[in-house]
């Protein structure tokens, strides 16, 4: 197995060194973002070829040639039709880079998984906004070579370079309008309502006609428009004019509308991080990696948490388990800091949770995560890496998980195992100093398993990592849990090693046998059975005393046959605390 080892560089000083990471991390998003959105064939249809083909269209149906009929600006229709489409590719361009990808993010929860590393909401927003601005340039400029090309539209370099810089700084609102959509909306209603305002605010706002063949009342309509105004700028500035006030005021008008939506809607998603005083160093030497006191959590009328208190060492792996409903997964979104707990606090190394993530101490693998779509598996594992203050290299999680062969991959062209090992693989890149993982070896086959747990194995015995995993794989959970803690309806039920949970649960020892003839409920009496149960003719007796049982069945030794004695399973146990949990349950309500 490969060794994962860190790559640790000196840095020049703190304050400088926290700046520099901070931009690295900007604009490490803002590249994912852009090569996502330039890889999407429906942005390069809509946002170039289609304004670039209804330029040729609009200009040979209302005049063409640059020597054509004047209209509102004095401009020829070439030169007025030109800066309307360049306006309608580059709506388009913002409002698809940003509406039905961050409404995708938050419902594979991506969004999610961004909150628990060390990069902030800030550095996310901005790097969603420049990236909205900057997939608009080529539309821009692409109905600009084309109107040179077919009509010989020429204009002065500074009407070339002013032109282009404020139509493109007149994207702004429709990339705050697509960051409201995204904000609020799934992604098929982002998608089409996205799709549907860019076609009314196109038609409405004067880019499908000359703005001078609109009606009275429409060009009333047209003037409150963002699209209208966006053109405005580029059409001022063609016919050699200043763009007014009021094409900037409206402007900045729709865009603050557009722009404090989401903020009025989801208030909590918005606000940013700040960064943890603590270092790893001093906040890993308390002692203490988790700390959950007195959480309380509602959703309506159900509680889901209901005053859990729960303490995990540094270095300690732990395994929470419990039946669906018993609050595992409210539990670690309020641990991560994804939900704020009605009552109790969370800790993490001593610290808010998101200060911890800030920091770098916290690796998470989400269990409805899904990978940030359209780049490259490579691509997301360096840029994460490069998030963490002391990551390992990228070869040894690629080597130990077998991921090589994914790496020039695009993420949402993986299978649901392959998906997963590359999940895993973020999760541990970063080298951070506690590993939250929802159950993951879901979707893997038995080999990946396998792998999964050897190479998490090998790492936190290198790096005294602590881990907090939650699996329906209850022998996972046996086999490498130091610790389990077990929950139902919002508490803990029971903590300890396997062993103790075994012990807890009366699990015992099983004695299994085929019975040939007679009744198998004549056995529910033999020395130090606790429990039978039968499935056709193989019988299970849990026992106490395994070797007294065996001596109680030798009178029955010509009606049973193939004998065996294991030991109790952890899921016996977990199926017989979860079933004295419900008939207490069921009593109490009573």
């Amino acid at each position: 197995m490969t060794a994962l080892t860190t790559n640790d560089t000196s840095a020049p000083g703190p304050g400088r060194t926290a700046r520099l990471a901070g931009l690295a991390a900007a604009s490490g998003y803002l590249r994912l973002e852009l090569s996502r959105t330039l890889r999407d064939g429906r942005y390069l249809l809509l946002a170039v070829v289609a304004p670039v083909g209804f330029y040729l269209l609009f200009s040979a149906v209302f005049g063409g040639k640059s020597s054509g009929p004047n209209t509102t600006f004095g401009l020829p229709a070439s030169k007025e039709i030109m800066v309307a489409m360049a306006t309608f590719g580059a709506m388009w361009a913002a409002l698809s880079a940003t509406a039905p990808r961050l409404a995708r993010d938050r419902e594979g929860a991506w969004s999610d998984y961004l909150g628990t590393t060390p990069l902030r909401a800030g550095q996310v927003f901005a790097g969603r906004i420049i990236a909205g601005l900057a997939v608009a340039l080529p539309a821009v400029v692409a109905v600009g070579i084309t109107a040179i090309a077919a009509h010989g539209v020429s204009l002065a370099a500074w009407q070339w370079a002013a032109g282009l810089g404020l139509l493109w700084i007149g994207t702004l609102p429709f990339v705050a309008l697509g960051i409201a959509i995204g904000s609020l909306a799934n992604s098929t209603v982002a998608f089409a309502a996205s799709t549907g305002l860019w076609f009314a605010f196109a038609a409405l706002g004067g880019l499908w006609v000359p703005p001078g063949v609109l009606s009275s009342g429409l060009r009333h309509v047209a003037t409150a428009l963002p699209s209208y105004n966006q053109a405005a700028l580029g059409w001022h500035v063609t016919s050699g004019s200043a763009p007014t006030v009021t094409n900037f005021a409206v402007l900045a008008a729709w865009t603050l509308g557009f722009g404090l939506l989401p903020v009025v809607a989801r208030p909590g998603s918005w606000r940013t991080r700040r960064s943890s005083t603590r270092s790893r160093s001093s906040s890993a030497g308390s002692g203490t990696a988790v700390e959950l006191a007195d959480v309380v959590k509602h959703y309506g009328p159900v509680t889901a948490v209901d005053g859990l208190d729960l303490l995990i060492g540094t270095g300690e792996t732990v395994a929470l388990l419990g039946p669906n409903g018993s609050g595992k997964t409210t539990t670690t979104s309020v641990l991560l800091g994804l939900l704020p707990p009605d009552r109790g606090h969370a800790t993490l190394f001593g610290t808010a949770p998101r200060h911890a993530a800030a920091s770098g101490l916290v690796g998470a693998m989400l269990q409805d995560s899904e990978l940030m779509a359209g780049v490259s598996v490579g691509r997301l594992l360096s840029f994460v890496r490069k998030l963490y203050p002391g990551p390992l290299d990228l070869a040894g999680p690629v080597d130990a998980l077998d991921i090589g062969s994914l790496l020039r991959r695009r993420t949402d062209r993986l299978s649901g195992g392959e998906a997963q090992r590359v999940r895993f693989a973020l999760a541990l890149i970063g080298n951070p100093a506690l590993l939250v993982l929802d159950e993951p070896t879901a979707a893997l086959d038995v080999q990946a398993r396998r792998d999964l747990w050897a190479t998490l194995e090998d790492h936190t015995h290198r790096y005294g990592t602590t881990v907090l995993f939650s699996t329906h794989y209850l022998e996972e959970a046996d086999q490498h849990a130091k610790r389990i803690v077990l929950m139902g309806a919002g508490r803990i039920t029971t903590d300890g090693t396997p062993a103790q949970v075994k012990a807890a649960a009366g699990a015992g020892r099983l004695v299994r046998f085929r019975l040939l003839r007679g009744d198998p409920e004549r056995f529910a009496a033999t020395t130090g059975v606790t429990a039978l149960s039968a499935d056709g003719d193989r019988v299970t007796l849990r026992t106490a005393d395994a070797d007294a049982t065996v001596w109680a069945l030798y009178p029955e030794r010509h009606a049973i046959a193939d004998i065996a004695v294991a030991d109790a399973s952890l899921e016996e146990a977990f199926l017989s605390l979860v079933s004295g949990e419900t008939e207490s349950a069921t009593k109490a309500a009573q």
